[in-house]
């Protein structure tokens, strides 16, 4: 009977052993409760890139049109007025559209530097991957806006469309005009007989006077009688031309070589002398776009400017400017274009005659 009894109770102990070992079993292979797992913070969305700023664009349409209407005229001199007006169109649609363009782009390329070391760039809110892909595509709008850019395509074209009517209106004003090598036309050549041939001859005393630039308004009457926006393309070309040899330099005196007769002609001495200085200081600085002021010394009311329109280096290695003069005498206003040249650097430019 106590056989019996002690096998019953080896027979629970075992069981509850075994009940027990599958109890821990179960629980080592079941899943680990919240508490158990690693942290692994939540994901967080990035926010969105900033744009790119707006790409400036160059006005190509307003380009004036004029290159070719001095054609539809018959006279020599009425062609070189005509040439004169397209090379001012010209002039203003270079200073007042390409050169504020160009600047834009500089401004452009700034923005586009600023927007990525500001906005994006250590910004931790974006993974590094994000950052990379953002700078990559900023680099590659900023070269693209070189110089020798992609986007400055149109501009290159338009500077070259410049250019080329810039020279080319150069050389069929002096063909109309009898200068830089061209012979005299006939029909200018009539127009350079003496005007006051029936008319007894000046005294010295009267030449000298006109010549030092005591009587401005009749060399300035004389001048546009004779073409006098001829001074207004290349400038010093009005002392050469025929009809009008010895006018640059009876108007101009010592600043011939700087001043174009048809401003020159409305101004006494000391106004010559700092329009003159004004146009030999903006050559100093040799930069597009650069403007020197000047205001007369003796009378109220005067002034005036010079200013670079363009600059461009000859195949004979020379250097050449175009360069804008204004002058504003009793309320009206003269604008004219000269060409000034120098064949090595340090000296001086001088106008092209």
């Amino acid at each position: 009977m106590r056989t019996k009894l002690r096998h019953k109770t080896m027979l629970v102990v075992i069981g509850v052993a075994l009940l027990s070992s599958s109890a821990v079993a179960a629980a080592w292979q079941s899943p680990p409760g919240e508490g158990d797992k690693a942290y692994v913070p939540p994901a967080v969305a990035e926010p969105p890139l900033p744009a790119l700023p707006v790409r400036p664009t160059l006005d190509t349409d307003s380009y004036p049109g004029c290159r070719e209407d001095y054609r539809k005229i018959d006279a020599p001199f009425d062609q070189a007025k005509a040439i004169n007006r397209c090379t001012v169109a010209i002039d203003t649609y270079y200073r007042q559209k390409m050169l504020p363009y160009r600047q834009a782009m500089i401004t452009y390329q700034d923005a586009l530097s600023s927007l990525y070391s500001t906005q994006v760039g250590a910004n931790k809110r974006y993974s590094a991957d994000t950052q990379y892909r953002f700078f990559q595509t900023v680099m590659a709008e900023h070269a693209a806006s070189n110089p020798e850019g992609a986007n400055l395509a149109a501009y290159r074209g338009m500077e070259a469309q410049y250019q080329t009517d810039r020279a080319y209106l150069a050389d069929r004003f002096c063909f109309n005009t009898g200068c830089n090598g061209y012979p005299a036309r006939a029909a200018v050549a009539a127009v350079a007989a003496p005007e006051n041939a029936d008319k007894p001859a000046k005294k010295k005393g009267d030449e000298a006077k006109r010549a030092d630039g005591a009587n401005p308004e009749a060399k300035c009457k004389r001048a546009r009688k004779r073409g006098g926006a001829l001074g207004g393309l290349i400038g010093g070309v009005a002392g050469s031309a025929a009809g009008l040899k010895g006018i640059g330099t009876a108007v101009s005196g010592l600043f011939g070589a700087v001043l174009v007769a048809e401003i020159a002609c409305q101004l006494d001495e000391k106004e010559q002398k700092v329009a003159a200085e004004a146009t030999v200081a903006v050559t100093k600085k040799e930069e597009v776009g650069a403007t020197a002021k000047w205001t007369s010394p003796t009378r109220a009311g005067v002034a005036g400017s010079s200013t670079i329109t363009a600059l461009n280096t000859e195949p004979n290695g020379s250097r050449c400017l175009s360069i804008t003069d204004i002058a504003i005498v009793e309320g009206e206003e003269t604008r004219v274009a000269k060409r000034m040249c120098r064949q090595k650097p340090g000296e001086p430019y001088s106008i092209m005659a």
